[in-house]
């Protein structure tokens, strides 16, 4: 019962969804998105998701779309995605990358997971080899439902590939599950991302995972600079569906669906600045200190 609910309101919703997501005043007017243009985009990525296994909902491609829309074509930036499995999101984002006249860069191993590290707190949720996706099955996918001729194919682990980026990025979608990976994709591609550059994350309902974008000391350490912040960490952007959270009591909450993805971007700031000691609270917590100590 519950689950044909959530699939009628998911598929009803498809126009709605698209008008409402793609509905900006700063998209660019050089991509000439017209009502029925931005319908029919959406429309395609709508079943993109139904023909293609994918994890990611067609909403936070649209959502992917409207940031490449929002930036003035003659802002120079690639798109990148790495983590890619069959192809689905890649599929997507090459028809928006047609349209915005970007190149589509896609890393991925194409051979599933690496083994996780003891420290990795989420490598116990995942085997070596989890999401694979063959390069010619992920080819084949883009050539049936996306644009292929905008795409590039970079294969292997992400600490042999990602270093050797020297072109600026706009967006990179980051979709890689474990926490070290994630951390090599951010510390490669961040150097690189244009002044107004986007990082989308599909692990968003994770905070643990989110919180490298909040990390003070991570981003002191590699960047020299506060941290960006992110936002959707922990229930993903507001995509018109329905989602409190947290993800491991979600089966309480039967017609919750997380959908949504997160993002920062390159010129945001997640940096708490506030440290008051003179109000009466802190004062309080200081003389309690200080007993104790004595």
């Amino acid at each position: 019962m519950y689950r044909f609910i959530l699939k009628a309101y998911y598929v009803l919703t498809v126009p709605i969804a698209i008008f409402f997501i793609l509905n900006s005043a700063v998209i660019h007017p050089a991509y000439k998105l017209s009502f029925l243009k931005k319908q029919w985009l959406g429309l395609r990525m709508f079943l993109n998701k139904l023909r293609i296994p994918t994890g990611t909902s067609y909403k936070s491609h649209l959502a992917m779309a409207l940031k490449i829309f929002e930036t003035p074509p003659d802002v120079t930036g690639d798109v990148v995605e790495c983590g890619t499995w069959m192809g689905g999101s890649a599929a997507n984002l090459s028809l928006v990358c047609k349209i915005a006249g970007r190149k589509l860069r896609i890393f991925d191993s194409f051979a599933g997971l690496p083994k996780g590290s003891e420290e990795d707190r989420q490598a116990a949720v995942y085997a070596p080899g989890d999401y694979q996706g063959s390069i010619e099955t992920v080819k084949k996918n883009i050539e049936r439902f996306g644009v292929i001729e905008v795409c590039e194919f970079v294969e292997g682990w992400f600490d042999q590939t990602l270093p050797q980026l020297n072109k600026p990025i706009l967006l990179a979608f980051i979709d890689v599950d474990l926490e070290l990976s994630l951390e090599t994709c951010v510390r490669f591609i961040w150097p690189n991302l244009t002044e107004r550059g986007y990082i989308f994350i599909d692990e968003y309902m994770g905070l643990d995972y989110c919180s490298i974008f909040w990390s003070e000391e991570y981003w002191k350490r590699y960047f020299q600079r506060i941290p960006p912040g992110l936002v959707g960490a922990g229930v993903g952007l507001p995509l018109g569906e329905y989602y409190v959270g947290p993800w491991d009591e979600n089966a309480q909450h039967p017609l919750h669906h997380p959908n949504g993805a997160a993002y920062t971007r390159k010129d945001f700031s997640g940096h708490w600045v506030h440290f008051p000691v003179s109000d009466h609270l802190g004062a309080a917590n200081d003389r309690s200190m200080n007993s104790k100590v004595a």
